[in-house]
């Protein structure tokens, strides 16, 4: 069922993104010429609970989508950093807030057909402010506490639009809904 790869020529490279393209054959013969992979860094999503048991959220403007979207923190794994330590800075970047109560929670391939990067989700719990944010040059985040109630009616109710945030909060709810039983 596995293809084998025959060829690949990097066709675009900008920044930490690149654009491969393959010549693969099919395990019964056949060569697919051209099939592209996009390559991105992995990415981590985190759903930060503070000691109160509220959510920390976040509202930023996306400008493929041209809209504001609710999210969680996130954002790309470093090179050379591990990504444990990639939530812990993104959550503490974006939202200023620290945890020593990290929990992995699944690890999956956001779009495996044209994309090879995957998305870990984590579970912050205990979640203490700890200073201001420290955003990238171009990013304007605001935080937003929310009950746990009013996150699970938001993302029943569609506000949650970004498919790998919604993915991480079904997730986590299933994780927390298992311990309060």
């Amino acid at each position: 069922m596995k293809w084998k790869t025959l060829s690949t020529e990097e066709v675009l490279r900008i920044s930490f993104i690149s654009l491969d393209k393959e010549t693969c054959e099919l395990p019964d013969g056949r060569h697919m010429p051209a099939y592209y992979i996009l390559r991105l860094p992995d990415w981590v999503n985190v759903v930060a609970i503070d000691k109160e048991g509220q959510f920390i959220m976040i509202k930023q403007y996306r400008h493929a989508s041209r809209e504001i979207h609710w999210e969680i923190p996130g954002g790309g794994a470093h090179s050379g950093e591990s990504i444990e330590l990639s939530a812990l800075r993104e959550l503490r970047e974006e939202t200023g807030y620290t945890t020593s109560k990290l929990q992995w929670i699944s690890t999956n391939y956001p779009n495996p057909a044209i994309q090879d990067n995957r998305v870990h989700t984590y579970l912050a719990l205990d979640c203490e402010w700890a200073g201001s944010q420290e955003l990238d040059a171009f990013e304007d985040i605001e935080v937003v506490k929310m009950t746990p109630q009013t996150v699970r009616e938001m993302l029943h109710s569609g506000q949650f639009n970004h498919n790998i945030v919604v993915s991480s909060l079904y997730q986590v709810f299933h994780v927390l809904d298992k311990l309060n039983k």
